[in-house]
Protein backbone atom coordinates (compact mmCIF):
# COMPACT_ATOMS: atom_id res chain seq x y z
CA UNK A 1 0.00 0.00 0.00
CA UNK A 2 1.51 3.37 -0.89
CA UNK A 3 0.90 6.37 1.12
CA UNK A 4 0.90 9.85 -0.55
CA UNK A 5 3.44 12.37 0.47
CA UNK A 6 1.58 15.27 2.39
CA UNK A 7 2.26 18.66 0.60
CA UNK A 8 4.70 20.62 1.74
CA UNK A 9 3.25 23.80 3.59
CA UNK A 10 5.64 26.49 3.04
CA UNK A 11 5.28 29.12 5.99
CA UNK A 12 4.76 32.70 4.76
CA UNK A 13 8.00 34.41 5.06
CA UNK A 14 9.18 37.79 4.34
CA UNK A 15 11.90 37.37 1.68
CA UNK A 16 15.25 39.18 1.38
CA UNK A 17 14.55 42.08 -0.97
CA UNK A 18 13.40 44.30 1.68
CA UNK A 19 16.29 43.86 3.68
CA UNK A 20 18.51 44.42 -0.06
CA UNK A 21 16.84 47.53 -0.09
CA UNK A 22 17.22 49.02 3.57
CA UNK A 23 20.44 47.92 3.02
CA UNK A 24 21.16 49.62 -0.08
CA UNK A 25 19.31 52.88 1.25
CA UNK A 26 21.67 52.83 4.08
CA UNK A 27 24.49 53.11 1.65
CA UNK A 28 23.03 56.14 -0.23
CA UNK A 29 22.61 57.80 2.78
CA UNK A 30 26.29 57.54 4.00
CA UNK A 31 27.26 57.98 0.97
CA UNK A 32 25.46 61.50 0.71
CA UNK A 33 26.61 62.42 3.82
CA UNK A 34 30.11 61.74 4.20
CA UNK A 35 32.76 64.27 3.57
CA UNK A 36 36.28 62.99 2.52
CA UNK A 37 39.29 64.70 3.88
CA UNK A 38 41.30 66.36 1.36
CA UNK A 39 44.83 64.70 -0.12
CA UNK A 40 47.79 66.66 2.28
CA UNK A 41 51.04 67.06 0.04
CA UNK A 42 49.37 65.47 -2.88
CA UNK A 43 51.61 67.61 -5.68
CA UNK A 44 54.96 67.80 -3.41
CA UNK A 45 57.39 65.14 -4.21
CA UNK A 46 60.37 64.24 -2.31
CA UNK A 47 63.12 62.91 -4.91
CA UNK A 48 65.99 60.94 -3.69
CA UNK A 49 69.41 62.62 -2.87
CA UNK A 50 71.47 60.82 -5.32
CA UNK A 51 69.02 61.18 -8.48
CA UNK A 52 68.19 64.82 -8.77
CA UNK A 53 65.11 66.77 -10.24
CA UNK A 54 65.71 69.02 -13.39
CA UNK A 55 64.41 72.18 -13.41
CA UNK A 56 63.26 73.88 -16.22
CA UNK A 57 65.28 77.00 -16.64
CA UNK A 58 64.14 79.58 -14.61
CA UNK A 59 61.83 77.18 -12.50
CA UNK A 60 63.84 76.94 -9.91
CA UNK A 61 63.17 78.35 -6.36
CA UNK A 62 66.25 78.41 -3.67
CA UNK A 63 65.44 78.93 -0.11
CA UNK A 64 68.75 80.29 1.67
CA UNK A 65 69.54 79.13 4.97
CA UNK A 66 67.37 81.96 6.94
CA UNK A 67 64.16 81.67 4.76
CA UNK A 68 65.53 84.18 2.04
CA UNK A 69 64.08 83.59 -1.26
CA UNK A 70 65.65 83.80 -4.82
CA UNK A 71 63.88 83.10 -8.44
CA UNK A 72 65.83 83.82 -10.83
CA UNK A 73 66.78 87.47 -10.74
CA UNK A 74 63.96 88.35 -8.02
CA UNK A 75 64.37 87.91 -4.38
CA UNK A 76 62.14 87.57 -1.41
CA UNK A 77 58.82 89.01 -2.10
CA UNK A 78 59.65 90.26 -5.57
CA UNK A 79 60.31 86.47 -6.07
CA UNK A 80 56.54 85.42 -4.59
CA UNK A 81 55.28 88.04 -6.75
CA UNK A 82 56.85 86.90 -9.89
CA UNK A 83 56.18 83.16 -8.91
CA UNK A 84 52.49 84.21 -8.67
CA UNK A 85 52.27 86.23 -11.56
CA UNK A 86 53.93 83.20 -13.63
CA UNK A 87 51.71 80.13 -12.07
CA UNK A 88 48.19 82.04 -12.32
CA UNK A 89 46.94 80.54 -15.55
CA UNK A 90 47.11 76.99 -13.38
CA UNK A 91 49.82 75.67 -15.92
CA UNK A 92 53.07 77.09 -15.22
CA UNK A 93 54.62 73.42 -15.13
CA UNK A 94 56.68 72.02 -11.79
CA UNK A 95 58.97 74.41 -9.73
CA UNK A 96 61.69 72.89 -7.88
CA UNK A 97 62.27 73.87 -4.62
CA UNK A 98 66.64 73.70 -3.55
CA UNK A 99 66.67 74.51 0.18
CA UNK A 100 69.61 75.20 2.45
CA UNK A 101 70.17 72.18 5.02
CA UNK A 102 69.82 74.30 8.03
CA UNK A 103 66.23 75.63 6.83
CA UNK A 104 63.63 74.59 9.60
CA UNK A 105 60.76 72.00 8.17
CA UNK A 106 57.97 74.35 9.58
CA UNK A 107 59.63 77.38 6.99
CA UNK A 108 59.03 74.88 3.93
CA UNK A 109 56.05 73.55 5.27
CA UNK A 110 54.61 77.30 5.12
CA UNK A 111 56.20 78.10 1.74
CA UNK A 112 54.65 75.33 -0.05
CA UNK A 113 51.20 76.07 1.44
CA UNK A 114 51.99 79.74 0.14
CA UNK A 115 53.05 78.94 -2.99
CA UNK A 116 50.18 76.73 -3.52
CA UNK A 117 47.70 79.77 -2.51
CA UNK A 118 50.00 81.34 -5.48
CA UNK A 119 48.88 78.90 -8.01
CA UNK A 120 51.34 76.49 -7.85
CA UNK A 121 49.96 72.89 -8.42
CA UNK A 122 53.07 71.16 -8.97
CA UNK A 123 56.36 71.39 -6.92
CA UNK A 124 59.71 69.14 -5.93
CA UNK A 125 61.81 69.47 -2.96
CA UNK A 126 65.05 68.36 -3.83
CA UNK A 127 67.34 67.15 -0.86
CA UNK A 128 70.67 66.39 -0.55
CA UNK A 129 73.25 66.41 -2.82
Amino acid sequence: MEFPMPPIRRGKSEGVVPMINVVFLLMIFFLMSTTLAPERNANVLLPDSEAGVEAEPGRELVVGAQGTLAWGQYRDEAAMAAIEAAYAGGNGGVLVIKADREVEGAVIARLIARLRSAGVTDSALVTGG
